[in-house]
């Protein structure tokens, strides 16, 4: 799945970089941040909340 979302990484920022629209470089960019937020989640487990002395 990694290998699939790094060729989808490539490709969204190919068609970016050329996108003339607003609108579809807007989604585009949406895409983009939704891959490497999954990405981030992926490197970086969520932080445990600590818990505070009473």
């Amino acid at each position: 799945m990694e290998n699939e979302n790094r060729e989808r990484w490539m490709e969204l920022c190919e068609l970016a970089a050329k996108e003339q629209n607003p609108q579809k470089l807007t989604e585009l960019v949406y895409e983009i941040h939704c891959l490497l937020r999954q990405k981030e989640n992926q490197v970086q487990p969520a932080a445990k909340p600590t818990r505070q002395a009473a």
